[in-house]
């Protein structure tokens, strides 16, 4: 097991998210024109790092390029609505709401929800010609999931349905090795898994106490463990997907109160990110250039990583609890 010093990870933690500020005309609508999975994933840090206060515009500014339906564009400046970048946009916006209170914000995420609503399909998924429907439909179940906690309509019976039917699409597409394999996008099931499990699953046994969602959580993680590297890495020392699979397992083994025996493997994997990051930022890969999307995931890995370590419930930060 390996070992990560308080000290190190406040320093990096500090030097990373300075790195973002530095590349901000590359992520902040106040700049111009934006890769909006870019800036979902930034806002992520901002709200983690307890910023959203003193960067209220950064959220108002996403209010100004929602499409007349209600959606995001990946691209701000286009009016093609990706259902992925809306639900992620829509929930930042919820988050960022808790605090900074908008009445403007609250009706662009009111739209959001009918809007997501409106475009389920009758076998309980939701699609984006871009993505897998496995990775769209768990980013609108963990959508749902955020309105209603951020909202107190967690009784609000239509939205209820929504995520349950979407939770019973995904269970019926996993593996008997317990991961969740699309062919198309992410055949070795890393990623996809990570993204069912925290956003669909732990929702489904938080929200909807379907209790089987648990065992199917579980043997998910027994298959993730077993998947990762000797060096702590995952997917051929992808840096998106070891990011994707530490986080998910900090909430799966907090939520499932199995931490003693997840830490270690944990632990591994963020030692590993940090070890091989760029003197700032990360990128794809080792030795890649540094890239903002995935800085921004690393980031968030940290932040996320630093509070499982001093024990503070993982949930709150996913808004499965306030």
């Amino acid at each position: 097991m390996t070992t990560i010093d308080k000290d190190e990870l406040d320093s990096l933690i500090q030097s990373e998210w300075n790195y973002l500020e530095s590349e901000k005309g590359g992520w902040s609508l106040l700049e111009g024109k934006q890769d909006l999975e870019v800036l979902e994933h930034v806002l992520r840090c901002i709200l983690h790092l307890d910023l959203t206060e003193e960067r209220p515009r950064e959220f108002k500014e996403c209010v100004k390029v929602q499409n007349p339906d209600g959606g995001w564009s990946k691209e701000s400046h286009t009016d093609k609505t990706s259902m992925w970048i809306t639900t992620f946009v829509g929930l930042k916006l919820c988050r960022g709401n808790l605090i900074l209170k908008d009445p403007e914000i609250q009706a662009t995420v009111d739209k959001t929800l009918e809007y997501v609503l409106s475009m389920q399909e009758e076998d309980g998924h939701w699609a984006d010609p871009e993505w897998s429907h496995l990775d769209t439909t768990c980013s609108v179940t963990c959508f749902l999931t955020i309105y209603q906690v951020t909202q107190d309509k967690t009784d609000d019976e239509r939205i209820n349905k929504a995520r349950i039917r979407g939770f019973e699409f995904i269970a019926k597409w996993q593996r008997d090795s317990g991961l969740w394999k699309d062919e198309t996008f992410h055949p070795a099931g890393i990623e996809t898994t990570a993204h069912l499990m925290q956003y669909t699953l732990v929702p489904a046994y938080f929200m909807d106490k379907i209790d089987y969602a648990g065992k199917m959580c579980m043997d998910a993680a027994e298959s993730m463990v077993a998947a990762q590297a000797e060096n702590g890495s995952w997917d051929d020392e992808n840096t998106d997907h070891t990011m994707d699979a530490c986080r998910n397992l900090m909430l799966v083994s907090d939520t499932f109160k199995t931490k003693k025996k997840y830490a270690p493997v944990i632990e591994k994997g963020v030692r590993w990110l940090m070890d091989i990051k760029n003197k700032q930022g990360w990128g794809d890969f080792p030795q890649e250039p540094s890239n903002i999307e995935r800085s921004a995931d690393g980031l968030d890995t940290l932040l996320k990583f630093r509070r499982y370590d001093k024990g503070e419930p993982m949930s709150h930060f996913w808004a499965f609890s306030k």
